[in-house]
């Protein structure tokens, strides 16, 4: 239920656009095929629309052919659109016949919500913010029964596969037997306002599947409605990117074919789904395939937004497609199954074609043959293409002519001035090479074989490291992380890259990997990894301390040892000799020393004793300190009598 939906067998594409207009497209051609102006779209906003539902095959309606006469209705066409109000009016439109065929009033006075046909076409059930469920018959236009719904609005209907038993969805669900309008099952639902409900039709006896989903909620959830068995949680959800916008559920033709879930977000996302609906599951399914388109316009590339999508029966897995805007939408139908997990394609913007084949086709005019000497007297915006070519042609000469009197002009300067217009410094503009400090395509390819893995993970370069993690899909960090596992478990592995892997990973996507549900699972494998090693650091870390202690007392005692070894002046001097000045030696008398006197050889004995001195102080080191002293003051006694007997001299 939505503004715009495919047909029932995918040949057209509806769309109520916000001024009232129902607009047509034939999906094949992608051109417009009507184009209708509602009466009520100035008194009242349509608000939703459904198709009506594919006619049996001619088997089935003979078959049925006694029953249907029986009940006195063979129901409407599958050409035919439902339209809800905001007045409460529901508008039938055939677009076979191109008019509204049936107008339904009377009951509603409030905002109509949701609209549904059953299986057969020959009931219309409409919901409202009256909190009214009324069945109408749409040949005759008038009203087969209503109830009143007693908890809340009602967002939202649908009829299940046994054609007796019509869900209602509020914030919870529950399912009513039409004959009798009582409640048979409720379901918990959702936290917020169910927008989007989907019956699933299946082969065989199985019925009672459905799908819903709700404001908020990134994810569909499927339900089954079993008579007699009470019902609890969902049976399966698919996890989307993005809250959806709408999605369809295709009607898998054999028991063993899955069913095909197409849910288009609201960021404008395809996502793909094939699931066989045969039991309850424990984790989100994830999409098969991810469809993303841009636009070639020049430049960074634009996105174009999936509008809606509908999933085909056949058995290759094919699906179709409006992409781009609702003013002018595009249309493709695509092979999924061919396809890869992630697709990116790239399309031409349908608004933008359609302008450029519009001005195309309005620039085809012919253009009158103008003599060149005939002179045109109007107006300048009535002038001929070819008397104003002409004229351009002239303006163009002019111009010529004054650009080489500049160029003339320009080339009389000073040659001193030329070379200062020159900026030789000026390097050329070149174009940077690509860097390589991105290993994410060698990373998820490694992924997927053991033997390129490795080779990316031996890579030890931070910049490298947090590049290629950053890049990576929210859906391979877990795997990744398995892979770091195995690989940190080998021993005696000396390159240490592992643990930077993974301590990048771990804070890059530390959101995504806090709302994961099983992670405890793959975080304790390399917990308890990591508690195996680091058992044993504490005692290696006091082992450390003891032995630089050691060490570090062993060079002390070392150093120490060599500095008493070595030879060392004595703290006081054994001898001092202090000059007497030249002012008592004048008052005395002058008596300079010749070379060669007697003074002289005395002064040489007293160097002679002195070195002698020396010798003896070394060959003595173990005597006591009272014995060095005598030896002081016997020398410092016979240096007083030499003085002495050299001054007498």
């Amino acid at each position: 239920m939505a503004d715009s939906a495919f047909s029932g067998n995918g040949q057209y594409f509806a769309n109520l656009s916000s001024d009232g207009r129902l607009k047509l497209w034939e999906c094949e051609s992608g051109t417009t095929k009507q184009e209708y102006i509602l009466p009520s779209h100035l008194s009242a906003v349509c608000t939703c629309l459904v198709w009506a539902p594919i006619k049996q095959t001619e088997q089935g309606a003979s078959q049925k052919k006694k029953k249907r006469k029986s009940q006195g209705s063979e129901g409407v066409g599958s050409d035919v659109v439902a339209l809800g109000t905001a007045s409460g009016t529901i508008l039938l439109y055939s677009v076979n016949r191109c008019e509204l065929v049936l107008t339904l009033t009377g009951e509603h006075t409030e905002k109509i919500y949701s609209l549904c046909w059953n299986n057969n076409g020959t009931s219309l059930f409409s919901a409202a913010a009256d909190r009214k469920v009324v069945e109408w018959d749409p040949v005759k236009g008038e009203k087969k029964s209503q109830w009143k719904i007693d908890k809340g609005p009602v967002y939202r209907l649908g009829m299940l596969q046994d054609n007796k038993t019509l869900v209602t969805a509020g914030r919870s669900i529950q399912c009513w037997n039409v004959e009798t309008k009582n409640v048979v099952a409720t379901f918990p639902g959702h936290i917020n306002n169910i927008n989007h409900l989907a019956m699933v039709t299946l082969p065989g006896d199985k019925s009672g599947y459905f799908l819903s989903a709700a404001e908020g909620d990134r994810s569909i959830s499927a339900w089954r409605f079993t008579e007699g068995v009470k019902n609890g949680k969902a049976l399966a959800s698919f996890a989307l990117q993005d809250d959806p916008s709408s999605f369809s559920v295709s009607r898998p033709v054999a028991e063993e074919d899955p069913i095909v879930l197409v849910a288009v977000t609201v960021t404008g996302i395809l996502h793909i789904f094939e699931h066989q609906l045969n039991g309850r599951c424990a984790k989100p399914l994830q999409p098969k395939v991810k469809l993303h388109i841009g636009s070639d316009c020049v430049g960074a590339a634009k996105p174009l937004p999936v509008l809606a999508a509908f999933p085909f029966n056949d058995s290759d897995g094919h699906c179709l497609f409006a992409y781009g805007s609702l003013v002018k939408p595009g249309f493709e139908k695509m092979n999924y199954r061919s396809q890869e997990e992630m697709v990116y394609v790239i399309r031409r913007d349908p608004l933008a074609l359609d302008h450029s084949k519009s001005e195309v086709s309005a620039m085809k005019t012919k253009t009158p043959v103008v003599p060149n000497d005939v002179k045109t007297l109007v107006p300048e915006h009535m002038v001929s293409s070819a008397a104003a070519s002409a004229e351009a042609a002239q303006t163009r000469k002019r111009r010529t002519l004054n650009s080489e009197s500049e160029n003339s002009a320009k080339d009389s300067l000073p040659i001193e001035q030329r070379l200062s217009a020159l900026n030789i410094d000026r390097t050329a503009d070149t174009i940077a090479p690509p860097q390589a400090d991105n290993l994410i395509h060698l990373l998820r390819q490694g992924l997927k074989s053991p033997a390129i893995l490795k080779s990316v993970l031996d890579r030890a370069d931070p910049k490298i490291i947090n590049n290629t993690v950053r890049c990576i899909p929210v859906k391979e960090v877990l795997p990744l992380i398995t892979e770091l596992t195995t690989f940190m478990q080998y021993r005696g592995h000396p390159n240490h890259s592992y643990a930077l892997w993974l301590r990048s990973v771990l804070e890059n996507h530390a959101g995504y990997l806090t709302s994961c549900p099983d992670l405890v699972s793959y975080l304790t494998p390399l917990l308890a990894l990591m508690s195996a090693r680091t058992t044993l650091f504490p005692k290696v870390s006091q082992l450390r301390g003891r032995l630089h202690l050691m060490l570090g007392e062993l060079e002390h005692r070392t150093d120490k040892n060599e500095s008493s070894t070595g030879t060392q002046l004595p703290a006081e001097a054994l001898l001092v000799y202090q000059e007497e000045s030249s002012d008592e030696a004048s008052e005395e008398g002058d008596w300079p020393l010749q070379s060669g006197s007697e003074s002289e050889d005395q002064w040489d004995e007293l160097s002679d004793i002195g070195e002698s001195m020396d010798v003896t102080e070394q060959d003595k080191e173990d005597d006591s300190e009272l014995e060095i002293y005598d030896d002081q003051v016997e020398v410092e006694d016979d240096d007083s009598s030499v003085v002495e007997n050299g001054v007498s001299d």
